[in-house]
């Protein structure tokens, strides 16, 4: 009986030292931005099924929020991030639902182009970080590292929309300012 308990002990801390893969999508609003103006660009993140990560604002500060960090190069300037709007996800015997983000969901991204930005390919790194959940216990936390290839175009060059399905969706100009990178013990 001892031996059970114990058996049934170390798998579910096992299984809670798992790490959580997210599939993560970046996409930009257009084939191609014009130095001096905006890109809009979406992370679409999809969680398997069964699975949710605490918003970037949970209820309770001592759970941890998703954030999404832009680490944009020179030339560029985040303007705003927009996190979907959370769910409330009800719990057994606590008071208060939690804000979260399930399975599949988009966090929007605005940056602008400086004016004197040449044309070219140009590369927009950003980090994930996130602790995915079930209905039973929480994961370790997560970075996933991603970012937008973007191609900056002349001043009288064509672009040609795209995604607007997606991004049709997302709340731009409700957002929040970016906040700066800060380190992290978390991997």
């Amino acid at each position: 009986m001892i031996v059970a308990a114990l058996m049934v002990a170390m798998v579910g801390v096992a299984r809670a030292q798992q790490r959580v893969r997210a599939e993560l999508a970046p996409i930009v609003d257009a084939d191609g931005v014009r130095a001096g103006r905006q890109l809009r660009a979406a992370l679409q993140i999809r969680l398997p099924d069964g699975y949710h990560v605490n918003s970037n604002k949970p209820r309770d500060e001592t759970l941890i929020p998703i954030v999404l960090t832009v680490t944009p190069p020179a030339g560029v300037t985040v303007t705003e991030i927009v996190y979907p709007r959370p769910t409330d996800l009800k719990q057994r015997g606590a008071e208060q639902p939690l804000s979260v983000f399930e399975h599949e969901f988009t966090i929007g991204v605005a940056m602008t182009m400086d004016p004197g930005t040449a044309p070219g390919e140009l590369t927009i790194p950003a980090t994930l970080r996130y602790q995915a959940c079930d209905e039973t216990m929480c994961y370790i936390p997560t970075r996933a590292e991603t970012g937008w290839s973007v191609r900056v175009v002349a001043a009288g060059a064509a672009v040609k929309p795209q995604h607007a399905d997606v991004f049709s969706g997302i709340a731009f100009g409700h957002g929040e300012a970016p906040k700066p990178a800060a380190p992290s013990i978390l991997s």
